[in-house]
């Protein structure tokens, strides 16, 4: 019995710190600053892999997936409709696009559900 109880307390500590960083890349994820933004998103990703992430988790990732790409499109091709941008911009504003691939792919297999094909493309290129 103290065992289990134990255990209990365990796995509750290991979800509350896995909120605690999932808050953190979740600021990040939704910050203006597109490489901010990317980091967020990665991390996003990796967290996103715990079984820690039960599906109620795993669908307010989606939400933020959401709130991060909602504003373009990705196209069959895999590339992705934006503004026209230059230099460092286009470079922080792609990666931000592949590593919101990379996450939307993630929270499809662990949700169940089938990826666009052309979000697996842009998830496969250089971030």
């Amino acid at each position: 019995m103290a065992w289990q109880t134990l255990r209990q307390k365990a796995v509750a500590d290991d979800r509350a710190e896995w909120w605690k960083r999932t808050q953190w890349a979740l600021d990040r994820a939704l910050d203006e600053d597109r490489d901010s933004k990317a980091l967020g998103l990665a991390a996003l990703d990796v967290l996103a892999r715990s079984e820690l992430a039960r599906n109620e988790e795993l669908e307010l990732l989606d939400i933020a997936w959401e709130s991060v790409n909602g504003a373009g499109e990705i196209t069959g091709s895999g590339h992705h409709v934006s503004a026209e941008l230059s230099g460092s911009a286009a470079v922080s504003q792609h990666r931000v696009q592949v590593t919101a691939a990379r996450l939307r792919i993630r929270l499809d297999e662990r949700l169940g559900r089938t990826t666009p094909p052309g979000t697996a493309a842009l998830a496969k290129e250089a971030p």
